[in-house]
């Protein structure tokens, strides 16, 4: 350890340089690391719905007070029955559309008090193309109007939740069959089935592992003043069934809209693609932001290194001129690159805990997980010694006779 330790005292000046880069990179790299991750989650997950296939009805509003179930139930028929339309379900929640939604606070027995987006509608496993995994869909009997200010009564209201949702809240446990309450104790479900996949609608939510917090009752949109529908079409007809949407909505609800009030129509890929736009130029700034970092970091080491070894040229010669091979040079530097980079991590790795808590209490940014510490300190690690290599790698073909001379 001493022939590592007594170059770097005889030039501490550059040395230093060389931990204070790897210091700032890896607390840098840290965050951003985390917020890309973060970020790029919900564009990664599964969102569980027959993608291709799915229209989006939104914002039909009422002309005259609230809808009625017979209304509801109406339009969807009339959806249903344009050509290539597999299935229409009037709803409460439409995917990707944040106009009128339903959350829920629910807990199990010894789990945590968790805000779910709630999916009401007729049918909706078949109409939003969902996989059920485990248990069954809705009994015809277990469906009931859905009117504002109603209370369950006591009730237990059967719902379906996803596997993301399920591991939450009952970890290894089969859900199936267990039971729900609200936060407040006031709302009593029963789980009676399981989906693979379905992203929540509240985009704002999507982070920490909650992109798939949802759940579905057994309700049909009645008594709101605002009416959606999900439409699910063959994939090669969708563009027509799009076309033929609004005229059909004029022709079932005419005089009943309220003037002024176009209602949205598109498919869910374009819903999908605009509601994620935000995050997916966060993920290409921060791809960008750590791609630079690493390149500068890559080309500071390098350079410097490469400096530093050629002021040490007369050293190599000694060395090379006392019997060292290139193999004994070369992991020489290797190791006191190495050295200066494990100093540099560890001011680093604290740095980087250190911004987190700023940024916390600043910009309410979720807490750094230690896993991504180590994750760094890898990839920087990596890094440090690949920048080395070229310089270290050309230190240990110099021959003795010429390293010396050369002072």
């Amino acid at each position: 350890m001493n022939h590592l330790i007594s170059p770097l005292r005889r030039q501490p000046l550059m040395p230093w340089l060389i931990v204070l880069q790897i210091a700032v990179a890896c607390a840098i790299l840290c965050n951003t690391l985390f917020l890309l991750v973060q970020q790029a989650g919900p564009l990664l997950t599964n969102d569980g719905i027959a993608r291709n296939e799915v229209i989006i009805v939104d914002q039909l509003v009422s002309g005259g007070g609230n809808w009625t179930a017979s209304q509801a139930r109406a339009g969807a028929d009339a959806l249903a029955g344009i050509p290539g339309v597999k299935r229409a379900s009037a709803v409460v929640g439409a995917p990707m559309r944040q106009t009128l939604t339903m959350v829920y606070d629910i807990k199990s027995a010894n789990g945590p008090t968790l805000l779910v987006s709630g999916f009401i509608g007729d049918k909706l496993i078949d109409t939003l193309g969902l996989q059920l995994s485990r248990g069954r869909d809705f009994l015809d009997d277990e469906y009931s109007d859905l009117q504002l200010g109603d209370g369950d009564g006591g009730a237990t209201t059967p719902v379906i939740i996803t596997e993301s949702l399920a591991r939450t809240l009952f970890g290894s446990d089969n859900p199936v069959g267990q039971s729900l309450t609200s936060g407040d104790d006031s709302g009593h479900y029963v789980v009676v089935g399981v989906v693979s996949h379905l992203m929540r609608y509240q985009l704002a939510e999507l982070d920490d592992g909650k992109a798939e917090y949802a759940i579905l009752l057994p309700h049909r949109a009645a008594g709101l003043p605002m009416l959606s529908f999900v439409i699910r079409a063959d994939a090669a007809q969708r563009d027509a069934v799009l076309n033929a949407v609004p005229g059909m909505l004029q022709t079932t609800f005419a005089g009943q809209i309220a003037k002024g009030f176009e209602p949205v129509v598109s498919d869910y890929e374009k819903l999908r693609a605009d509601g994620l736009r935000s995050r997916r130029a966060a993920v290409w700034l921060l791809v960008t932001v750590n791609a630079v970092v690493a390149t500068i970091t890559l080309i500071g080491i390098a350079s410097l290194s490469g400096y530093w070894i050629q002021q040490r040229t007369r050293q190599i010669g000694i060395r090379r001129a006392l019997g060292a091979t290139r193999g004994q040079i070369l992991r020489h530097f290797l190791a006191e690159n190495l050295l200066l980079t494990c100093v540099g991590l560890t001011g680093g790795l604290l740095l980087a805990v250190l911004i987190n808590q700023w940024l916390m209490q600043h910009y309410e940014l979720p807490r750094l997980p230690l896993a991504y510490l180590p994750a760094a300190a890898l990839l920087l690690g990596l890094l440090g010694q690949l920048a080395v290599l070229l310089p270290a790698r050309r230190a240990a073909r110099l021959p003795p006779a010429s390293a010396t001379r050369s002072v």
